[in-house]
C-alpha cells in the first residue's frame, strides 16, 4: 500500500496563496487556508499513484478521521483520506524527532492490519524526522507549498521498480 503522510501548513497552503487576491476572496471559509494550485499537485499524485492519505499535520488533532475526511472532500481533495497519526507529545519527550516517531508509530501500528508492504513517502515543510525517514521525505518551501517539481519526484520514487 502506498501512503502519503501529510502535514497541511507549508504544504497545502504557503505564504504567497495567503497574500493572494484568491485566498482573500475566500473571506472567512475555511478554503482560504488550501491554496487550489497545491491541492490540485496533491490530487495528480494521488490519481497516478494510487496513494492513500495519512493526515500528519497538526490538524489531525482537533479533527476525528471523519472530519478530515469531509474537509479535504469540501476543499476538493480527491484522493482517500486514510487515516491520521496518534499525537505521542504527551509521551514522547524527543521532540526533535516527535513527528517521524508518530510516523514510525503509524505504521508499526497498521502493518499487521494492512497485510502488504507499506510503501510511504513525507510531505512537511519542516523536518523533525527518523533518519531512516529521510529517504521518504519531500520537502516544500513554506513561500509557495506543494508543486509539480515535489509531485514529479514523488511519482518516480513511488513507481521504482523495487516497489512493485
Amino acid at each position: 500500500m502506498k501512503i502519503i503522510f501529510l502535514d497541511i501548513d507549508g504544504v497545502l497552503n504557503n505564504s504567497t496563496f495567503f497574500k493572494s487576491e484568491e485566498c482573500k476572496a475566500c473571506g472567512t471559509s475555511i478554503k482560504r487556508y488550501f491554496d487550489p494550485k497545491c491541492v490540485q499537485v496533491l490530487n495528480s499524485i494521488t490519481l497516478e499513484t494510487g496513494a492513500k492519505i495519512v493526515v500528519s499535520s497538526s490538524w489531525r488533532i482537533t479533527r476525528s478521521l471523519v472530519q478530515l475526511q469531509d474537509l479535504f472532500k469540501l476543499i476538493g481533495i480527491t484522493g482517500k483520506v486514510y487515516g491520521k497519526t496518534q499525537d505521542l507529545s504527551l509521551y514522547e519527550t524527543d521532540s526533535k524527532n516527535l513527528r517521524g516517531l508518530e510516523i514510525k508509530d503509524w505504521i508499526t501500528t497498521n502493518k499487521k492490519r494492512i497485510k502488504t508492504p507499506i510503501q510511504y513517502i513525507i510531505l512537511d515543510d519542516e523536518d523533525d524526522f527518523l533518519t531512516e525517514q529521510k529517504q521518504c521525505f519531500y520537502k516544500t518551501n513554506p513561500d509557495n507549498g506543494l508543486n509539480t517539481k515535489i509531485k514529479e519526484k514523488v511519482i518516480a520514487f513511488f513507481l521504482r521498480s523495487d516497489f512493485n
